[in-house]
């Protein structure tokens, strides 16, 4: 999945699913996360679900951007 040369070409993507509060942690290249950002559901396989995507928090650290992605 990471495809991008260098780090600074990927963002952090945390996954927060509130009911059970599992987290799954992933680097997404650009075009993975303007993929993800159009969706309105997305396919965790740690968490076997397809899960909504209710609210997303960035956050901007260390020269480094992240955002949480919370699921029900």
């Amino acid at each position: 999945m990471n495809v991008a040369m260098n780090n600074a070409d990927l963002v952090r993507v945390v996954f927060v699913f509130q009911k059970s509060e599992q987290t799954e942690e992933v680097l997404l290249t650009m075009a993975e996360l303007t993929a993800l950002l159009h969706s309105k559901q997305v396919w965790i396989e740690k968490f076997s679900a397809n899960l909504k995507i209710e609210n997303t928090v960035w956050s901007y650290a260390n020269h480094k951007v992240s955002l949480q992605i919370y699921l029900k």
